[in-house]
């Protein structure tokens, strides 16, 4: 009897235990219910994309609040899936219509999202050159704008040249590089000077790794379209024929390391249609030869100091490189 009566109390005891527990967990068809009305809340990025456009086009946004949305499209963009679905979104319309808006700060934040979207992709960067925005950016670049501006479309029109030659090609018969010129004689700082030089010396590499690569018979038809395509490119005589072997020299005249590292990696690639100007400049020679004694009294300084692998020390070899071209 006293056996039976603690068999009864141990299953009370679990009974109410199971109560205890049930009573502490919902429901696992409630949890799903719960589960599905969240998947609704959460927006997916095309979801958001189509409400942020929704909203910049609503007669009842504001001027901060589209500047903002902007800024928003600019952070999503940088996924390629993004950037194409906002071009597919009809996205590039509004784009050019802020990179002609008479609003600095839509030029500015409309130029910022288009070379973030065009950055490393192929299907962006095909549909904003059809829509005609390197013409717009060029546009906006040849007319008086603010420093923030121009930095910004120059972004977006090395975005948009990057890894594609049709668009090179549309560039400089659209006078890209005669823009560009102006650009740099007018930019007193330097900061606009180093971003053209960049672009510049990217381009010609470009070609040039790819006629390189052109050279293998493994390679695919293609690779071969694009060495095709990249013939069609006249970057280096254009360089020549607008005055850019005695532009780029000026920028060794900066007293920022990066400037004059960029402006001799440029040099060096423009060599071969240069050479004849670069052994004429008197002025160049002379910056070569005093750059070479200041960041040869640099690396002895490191190494005193014990450090190795310096900077300075490439930018040497650089200057060496171009000093044995030239001679």
């Amino acid at each position: 009897m006293k056996k039976m009566k603690e068999d009864l109390n141990l299953a009370s005891k679990d009974a109410d235990h199971q109560d205890s527990v049930a009573s502490k967990y919902r429901p696992l068809e409630e949890l799903k219910k719960d589960m599905a009305q969240l998947d609704l809340l959460v927006e997916t990025d095309f979801q958001i994309m189509r409400r942020l456009l929704d909203q910049f086009n609503s007669s009842n946004s504001t001027t901060e609040q589209r500047l903002g949305i902007l800024l928003e499209l600019e952070y999503m963009v940088h996924q390629v899936d993004n950037a194409q679905t906002l071009c597919s979104m009809g996205g590039l319309q509004f784009i050019l219509e802020g990179l002609n808006s008479s609003d600095f700060r839509f030029q500015e934040r409309s130029a910022f999202v288009l070379g973030s979207a065009s950055a490393s992709n192929p299907v962006v960067q095909v549909k904003a050159v059809e829509s005609g925005a390197l013409q717009t950016l060029l546009t906006t670049l040849a007319t008086a704008q603010p420093l923030n501006v121009k930095k910004k479309v120059l972004f977006a029109v090395a975005s948009l040249l990057r890894h594609f030659p049709y668009a090179q090609h549309h560039f400089l018969s659209h006078g890209g590089l005669q823009v560009l010129s102006e650009l740099f004689r007018a930019d007193g700082g330097g900061i606009l000077r180093t971003r053209i030089v960049t672009m510049l010396y990217d381009m010609i590499s470009e070609k040039e790794l790819i006629s390189q690569a052109g050279l293998d018979p493994v390679l695919d038809a293609s690779h071969e379209e694009r060495v095709r395509q990249y013939s069609k490119v006249s970057l280096q005589g254009q360089l020549l024929e607008k005055g850019w072997c005695s532009l780029v020299p000026q920028l060794l005249e900066s007293t920022e390391h990066d400037y004059r590292e960029k402006a001799l990696r440029a040099l060096l690639a423009m060599a071969p249609v240069c050479l004849d100007h670069y052994r004429s400049d008197g002025a160049l020679l002379g910056s070569l030869l005093y750059l070479r004694d200041q960041y040869q009294e640099m690396v002895q300084s490191e190494m005193i100091l014990g450090e190795e692998n310096s900077y300075f020390a490439e930018i040497i070899e650089l200057i060496d490189a171009l000093q044995v071209k030239m001679k």
